[in-house]
């Protein structure tokens, strides 16, 4: 009787730790969302990050963390499988400990939290310095040429109403660079037609990175036909359909039930609902890739095509700066750097530098190098990255 009785205390504090720790956390991401800006969907990433710290402790309080547990719980992190029995890579492990960071630092400044963990603590939370350098190297970013989003696009035959909104949703995504969380949560009113503006804002319901406001143009593609199949859409919703300034740009499929009430079909049509996630947008992109017999690219993949193809243009520094706001980003080193110079592949820098060795460069006149001297000088660019 006393062991069932003690089992059944442990029990129950087992249950008020969960409890308590559940309860924490829904305070953390109440903090993020309302005092940071936080989307839900970044929210869970950190979510994530928390959940493998409680597989990893048995789901013990929170508070019990210190420095040993740190080291530990690296350790635990770097040994666990990934995908297809592979190690975790370290860029997802340095994002993991960093996340898991930000809540323990955060939880170190609540009052029942404060004389329990130790601020230099946290600190143990961090790859060594190589393999936090490795778990920052750019990784090669994939996107489609614009050749192969074309054919894509050109595939889509605007026979029904789902059929003209798909052919539309990539067009728009294209041409905005826009991100599909924000795409997918766009309203009528966030689409000036006269000056074609998209206006990406939070109190439209917009969902875009830490709840920004974004004001983005059309970009200038060579690809012309995208900019008319959004434009023909849109016109549709609001003259055909009657869509007003609150109901979506890109609503959801329609659904018809079936004989006897036990199956939904898709009627072709589309209903006046907001999609509830970005999930459903995503299979349209796996969907319409498939069937042009393209190799598939997520919906972000377009937003480096965006930025390559402005690459390829002589952009003044004040230009530059305009592509970088268009796509919501603060510093022009992040579009054409993570998005754009940054994804320079050797062999196209061996080929720049030798143009520059040509003299078509603009600060090699006099000179030439060898292809040794190039290629040397390429590996040694290579390895300071």
């Amino acid at each position: 009787m006393n062991e069932l009785k003690d089992k059944t205390i442990h029990t129950q504090s087992d249950d008020q730790i969960r409890y308590q720790n559940e309860l924490i956390k829904r305070q953390y991401f109440d903090y993020m969302r309302d005092s940071k800006g936080f989307c839900d969907d970044s929210i869970k990433t950190y979510e994530k990050a928390m959940l493998l710290w409680q597989d990893f402790s048995g789901e013990e309080d929170f508070g019990c963390f210190n420095k040993d547990r740190a080291k530990r719980f690296k350790k635990w992190l770097a040994e666990r499988p990934g995908k297809i029995d592979t190690k975790l890579s370290l860029s997802y492990q340095y994002d993991s400990l960093r996340k898991l960071q930000g809540f323990l630092t955060w939880l170190s400044m609540q009052d029942q939290y404060k004389s329990r963990i130790n601020r230099t603590d946290i600190d143990f939370l961090n790859l060594g310095k190589k393999e936090k350098r490795q778990a920052l190297q750019q990784v090669r970013k994939k996107s489609p040429t614009l050749e192969q989003i074309k054919a894509t696009i050109e595939t889509i035959k605007p026979n029904t109403e789902v059929d003209m909104r798909d052919r539309a949703l990539l067009s728009l995504t294209l041409l905005s660079g826009a991100r599909i969380s924000a795409i997918t949560s766009l309203p009528m009113r966030a689409f000036d037609r006269t000056d074609c503006i998209l206006d990406q804002n939070p109190r439209y319901g917009v969902k875009t990175k830490n709840s920004k406001k974004i004001t983005t143009a059309l970009f200038p593609l060579s690809y012309k036909e995208p900019r008319q199949y959004f434009l023909d859409w849109y016109d549709y919703l609001e003259s055909k359909r009657g869509f007003g300034p609150d109901d979506p740009i890109f609503p959801a499929t329609k659904r018809e039930q079936g004989e006897k009430n036990i199956s939904y079909y898709s009627s072709g049509n589309v209903g006046r609902e907001f999609w509830s996630s970005s999930s459903s947008a995503r299979k349209i992109f796996e969907k319409r890739y498939i069937a042009a017999g393209v190799p598939y690219f997520n919906p972000h993949s377009l937003r480096h095509l965006v930025v390559k193809e402005c690459m390829k243009m002589p952009l003044t520094e004040e230009q530059k700066k305009a592509v970088s706001q268009n796509l919501g980003h603060a510093q022009v080193t992040t579009t054409f750097g993570s998005y754009g110079y940054g994804q320079i592949s050797e062999d196209r820098q061996i080929e720049l530098l030798k143009e520059i060795a040509s003299g078509n460069g603009s600060f090699v006149t006099n000179s030439r190098l060898t292809d040794e001297e190039i290629t040397r000088i390429a590996e040694a660019l290579n390895k300071s990255k």
